[in-house]
């Protein structure tokens, strides 16, 4: 098996590609440090930078079965992880990040993990070896050090839609929300087909960009290539309502072939370098441009307040003692008035967060167990006439896939459209706590003013709900104790008519409770995310006011204590504060040229392979 370093990456190497501006950006608030006059600086700068050293953009790569997705993300990374077969294979989410070595681990619906080796990755993610999902995995993760998944790139594989296993269609609709692009692979023979244009018009709801792929053109001529090209753009624009398609003509297969060889002249054949040079214009043009300069104002603000706190010392030292101790009581007056406008807004987030969670979620939840309950043990009595001639064993079987699957279907629908609605609520929360803390600093930015004639930038902050769903579905266990158990015993000996009765009673039992309980355990599990969330904000914003005012505090404290060094001790002191001065502005300019690339219009990148060694 040869490893990235021995294949090269043969990714894009020019200046100001996202990941080159990434990486200038993430190592700014790291010089920082250094600069940074308090320990909560330097960790916010530490954290920072590691926040954006770590961005992820999640690329999903979908289409109809055999299409030759797992081959095509194969040839991306140039390695053979994921498995490839003739028939309809990849059943399970398989998500593919950066990591040090290879390494694979499964997680499990319940919440659990394991960490399996390469070899037996098929045995979690293939129809074949776990079909229907019996093993009840929630996905794969694969750690791979690619060259590729250096600048935040993840690749999701996902389950080809329209095969004969209906569930991985679910599964594979289930993560589209996930989507930050998609990878949409058709191939020359069969051409594109009512089923993938449906699946297509779906796909336009999640991802913002979608990239088309026409695999497999080494299989035909180059003028059936062509009209392969020609008709399946036609069709997508024509039916899918989508304008200017580009699609890019390429052979996974040999574009794995010309890494793993490794053979240039075949990977370039290939065509798969051009979609690779198309995908960093598009990391830098559109998605990473907002998060490169979002993260430029994160990193001014903490620039600001140490420059501030700075710039406070520096005219601290020329003041009279008497001076400063007037201006000391000055600011500690003033200061009880804000801690009292900071309590008062405290209590506001408090009574907005519980109002959200009463009066949107709790009564969404409500409208969903009321919607669902009925309808759900309706559905059972549907189910039942369809399979009503099965033995008592085998209904309760049936029984307990059906309401598994329901009751996720049900949840999954909710949880999806919920998020949703409440990210755009909790940012009008988030905003108006943004403007009253803004406004509290901006009280304290007078008082600086009146006291040295110096000022910062107001704080900004810009974020979606952060906290991940820990939102897992457990109902296995359940089920099997009410229905299979109940069949092992008394019901397998009853006669058929009686035992499917107690069976049927039975699984409506049990879909109404599992619609309760979950209505319970999504109640907390949004309820957890929004708290964590404000709580990420307030106490970001109360570290930029208790910041401002310990820069304060510390610049009046430094006056006093300079009265008391001697000549050189003073001289030297002043030359550190110039010295810190001089870095934040050169970290200024470093941000204003960041900023500038990355709003600019991509220029045309040109593509050239690494060297192979």
């Amino acid at each position: 098996m040869a490893s990235a370093d021995d294949c090269g990456s043969f990714f894009i190497v020019v200046p100001d590609t996202y990941s080159t501006l990434k990486e200038r950006l993430a190592q700014v608030p790291f010089r920082l440090q250094d600069a940074a006059g308090s320990e909560a600086a330097k960790k916010s700068l530490a954290a920072l930078g590691r926040k954006i050293a770590g961005n992820e953009f999640s690329l999903v790569v979908a289409g109809q079965f055999k299409r030759g997705k797992s081959t095509f993300i194969n040839s991306v990374l140039g390695e053979n992880l994921l498995p490839t077969a003739i028939i309809p294979l990849t059943s399970i989410i398989t998500i593919i990040k950066f990591g040090e070595a290879l390494q694979t681990q499964v997680f499990f619906s319940d919440g659990s993990r394991r960490e399996i080796g390469a070899a037996d990755l098929p045995l979690y993610i293939t129809e074949k070896h776990n079909p229907k999902n019996e093993k009840n995995v929630g996905r794969v993760e694969i750690l791979y050090p690619s060259p590729y998944l250096k600048n935040g790139v993840q690749i999701i594989d996902t389950p080809g839609v329209a095969s004969v296993y209906g569930h991985n269609t679910g599964t594979t609709y289930r993560y589209l929300p996930h989507a930050d692009a998609a990878v949409f692979m058709i191939s020359v023979d069969p051409p594109i087909t009512a089923a993938e244009l449906k699946f297509l018009g779906d796909l336009k709801g999640y991802a913002t960009r979608i990239f088309f792929v026409l695999n497999k053109v080494d299989m035909v001529s180059a003028a059936d290539r062509q009209e392969s090209l020609e008709f399946t753009r036609q069709i997508i624009e024509e039916q899918a309502g989508l304008k200017n398609v580009e699609i890019f003509p390429l052979s996974a297969r040999q574009a794995l072939e010309g890494k793993t060889a490794p053979n240039p002249a075949m990977l370039e054949e290939s065509g798969l370098p051009a979609f690779e040079n198309m995908l960093d214009g598009f990391l830098l043009g559109e998605k990473g441009r907002v998060f490169l300069i979002s993260a430029t104002g994160k990193i001014r603000n903490l620039i600001s307040q140490e420059a501030f706190s700075a710039q406070l010392m520096q005219k601290s030292l020329s003041e009279p003692l008497q001076d400063l101790e007037g201006k000391m009581r000055m600011f500690e007056s003033a200061q009880a008035e804000i801690n009292q406008e900071r309590q008062d807004s405290n209590r506001l987030l408090k009574a907005e967060t519980a109002e959200l969670i009463a009066t949107v979620l709790e009564e969404d939840l409500k409208g969903l167990k009321a919607g669902q309950t009925g309808a759900a043990a309706a559905s059972v009595n549907t189910y039942y006439q369809k399979i009503k001639k099965e033995s008592n064993r085998a209904l309760a079987r049936l029984f307990d896939r059906y309401v598994h699957d329901r009751i996720r279907d049900i949840f999954t629908d909710f949880q999806e459209q919920e998020e949703k609605k409440l990210e755009e609520m909790l940012a009008q929360i988030i905003n108006r706590l943004v403007a009253r803390t803004n406004s509290i600093i901006a009280r304290l930015v007078d008082i600086s003013a009146r006291i040295f004639d110096v000022s910062i930038e107001p704080f900004a902050i810009d974020e979606a709900l952060a906290a991940e769903s820990r939102f897992q579905f457990k109902l296995d266990e359940d089920v099997k104790v009410s229905l299979e158990a109940m069949t092992e015993s008394a019901t397998l000996l009853m006669p058929r008519r009686l035992g499917h009765r107690l069976i049927l009673k039975e699984a409506r039992e049990r879909m109404e409770k599992q619609i309760d309980r979950h209505c319970g355990r999504l109640r907390h599990d949004f309820s957890e995310r929004i708290q964590a969330t404000l709580q990420q904000f307030r106490t970001g914003l109360d570290e930029t006011v208790n910041g401002t005012e310990e820069s304060i505090r510390r610049a009046l404290l430094a006056g006093s204590e300079a009265k008391q060094k001697s000549e050189a001790e003073l001289r030297r002191f002043e030359g550190e504060l110039r010295l810190r001065l001089l870095g934040f502005e050169q970290a200024r300019q470093e941000l204003a040229g960041i900023e500038e690339a990355a709003a600019a219009e991509p220029a045309k990148h040109k593509t050239i392979n690494n060297k192979v060694r």
